[in-house]
């Protein structure tokens, strides 16, 4: 009987060792997965942005490594709207986006950016917001010099594009942006992606965390657990609305609570029960047209 009992409990042993082993390789491989870029899409290759008349734009950033841009010019606009995209994806997901922002800023400009490491943009490694704060900074100063130094923003973002926004503005980086739409932010990376590990790999986050903050550290050489959006809003002063849905596949609904609660800005909490704030489309519900009227209170 004792020597069945020793036995089973080295079984044991070796499920848990081996389940582990498995855990970590998962966890690796998921972290790699969200720092590399790995190939082009072919879909970024393609004439797509012609539909919404927007012709191709890039600029170079600090490092000298291309930018890519999609820019719908209006005649006369006293405004351009400058949108990013969600990790992991490019300015073509935005398309919907756009023809909803249009509606809203029917005679303003649109300019739609490939992040670092996305789409056609030089790169790839990605960076979650953070090292994609010096690529906002430069489109910012490329609208003011194309357009004048009167000419007003409103920035547009998903996901990481939101982030992204959200963390230059914290450093108070931005120049006259008059209005942030954050759709989907994430209050930390490493909340983010631990919870995207677990969700597609069902490896626990006690074991993808340590992992995936370690794969990120000897890339990018920063520490994720430091790329805090929640403390940066804290010095945010640029009107901001957070979009959210209670259904969002890619970042928990629960996320945007941090972020609305610590930003120090005039703010605007917009949960919504569609994936998408392009779904409002032609919507004139009351709850709907909130959104507009916070919109128009906060631009000039």
């Amino acid at each position: 009987m004792r020597k069945k009992i020793m036995m089973t409990g080295a079984v044991a042993s070796t499920l848990t060792a081996s389940t582990l082993t498995a855990g970590f390789a998962l966890a690796n491989q998921f972290a790699k997965k969200m720092v590399y870029r790995e190939h082009l899409n072919k879909e970024d290759q393609g004439n797509w942005y012609e539909n919404l008349h927007a012709q191709k734009i890039k600029i170079k950033n600090h490092k000298r490594m291309f930018l890519q841009g999609y820019l719908i010019e209006k005649e006369n606009a006293k405004r351009t709207v400058i949108c990013l995209h969600a990790l992991g994806k490019s300015a073509f997901s935005l398309q919907e986006t756009v023809k909803y922002l249009q509606d809203i800023f029917e005679n303003e400009n649109i300019l739609m950016v490939d992040a670092n490491a996305h789409g056609l943009s030089d790169g790839y490694i990605r960076g979650f917001g953070y090292k994609d704060i010096f690529d906002l900074m430069y489109f910012n100063t490329y609208i003011l010099q194309k357009y004048g130094e009167d000419h007003r923003i409103v920035m547009y973002g998903q996901g990481m594009g939101a982030n992204t926004i959200l963390n230059t503005s914290g450093l108070g980086k931005l120049k006259n942006v008059d209005l942030i739409i954050s759709e989907g932010a994430y209050d930390t990376v490493y909340h983010y992606l631990v919870s995207l590990c677990q969700r597609d790999t069902k490896v626990s986050k006690a074991i993808c965390g340590p992992i995936i903050r370690k794969v990120i550290k000897d890339e990018l050489k920063y520490d994720i657990k430091k790329i805090d959006t929640v403390e940066l809003v804290k010095k945010n002063v640029i009107p901001t609305v957070y979009i959210h849905s209670k259904y969002d596949e890619d970042v928990p609904f629960k996320m945007v609570f941090p972020l609305y609660n610590h930003d120090s800005s005039h703010k605007f909490l917009f949960p919504i029960k569609e994936k998408h704030l392009y779904e409002l489309k032609g919507q004139n519900d009351s709850y709907s047209l909130s959104l507009i009227d916070f919109v128009n209170e906060n631009i000039k």
